[in-house]
């Protein structure tokens, strides 16, 4: 009995002679692998449909344990994303952190529609590509769980403070103040008592509501704010980074690929 699900390709895997292995992320389903036999042969109906950053409708059925392409149809392919490497190369990035953040079997489809969007972002030059990567790196943080309080100073609760610090390993804010009383204005240590890392980024008021917008918008608000190149944008790009990676505790081939791209240019 052949099944049809919408899904976005995250990962191509060649095997044997033609065949590739898919990694698609779905809505209801989550992560589903995906066999494609003949996929990497010129002549090959499911060719289109076998690419990296493909949307499409997807044909399978399933035997001996396993799901097989059949066939299907291209819903949105992001073409532009081969006309510019760094698109290319954040694209690919967003792909491997949506892999990271998602499973089989697990519903996804606010992981799915806001990956939809970003790429689409991307592709559209709709944003600059550090506040496009930060927002999204923010958003998986969230969504895997992790989200930051961002409400205000953890232990005096204001919002006001001229530099706010993100307590990274912590997920939340200290205002100045309260962070020189609790180092008695001495350098911070390395680790604090429980052998945590402590991961202090210093945020301005801009870079600050930034990120307290991101964590609290609705999907389709994501990308909906402005923040001017210069250290605000910096302190906010450097602090999703870091939150994110931290917190998955991995890193990435991809952004170090993202990373090398920009410096090149």
């Amino acid at each position: 009995m052949k099944k049809a699900v919408d899904g976005l390709i995250l990962r191509e895997l060649p095997i044997g002679e033609n065949d590739k292995l898919l990694t698609v992320l779905t809505a209801k389903e989550g992560k589903l692998l995906l066999t494609a036999k003949g996929a990497r042969s010129m002549r090959s109906k499911v060719m289109p449909i076998c690419r990296l950053f493909t949307y499409a409708n997807l044909e399978y059925y399933e035997k001996n344990d396993r799901r097989w392409l059949s066939g299907g149809s291209v819903n949105d392919s992001f073409f532009g994303l081969n006309s510019d490497i760094e698109g290319f190369a954040l694209a690919a990035y967003i792909l491997q952190v949506a892999d990271e953040i998602t499973g089989e079997g697990v519903e996804a489809e606010d992981i799915l529609r806001t990956t939809l969007n970003t790429l689409y972002c991307i592709e559209k030059k709709q944003k600059p590509n550090a506040q496009i990567k930060a927002v999204y790196e923010l958003f998986a943080a969230v969504a895997s769980g992790f989200a930051p309080d961002l409400d205000g100073c953890a232990d005096c609760g204001c919002r006001e403070s001229e530099t706010l610090w993100l307590d990274v390993m912590n997920g939340c804010l200290i205002c100045s103040d309260c962070l020189a009383k609790r180092t008695g204005n001495l350098p911070l240590p390395e680790e604090d008592a429980y052998r945590a890392r402590n991961i202090l980024l210093p945020l301005d008021a801009s870079a600050a509501a930034s990120l307290r917008y991101v964590c609290q918008a609705p999907l389709s608000r994501l990308f909906a704010f402005s923040l001017a190149k210069g250290e605000s944008m910096t302190q906010f790009c450097r602090a999703a980074e870091t939150y994110l990676l931290n917190h998955l505790e991995r890193g990435f081939d991809t952004l170090a690929f993202y990373q090398s791209v920009k410096e090149t240019k």
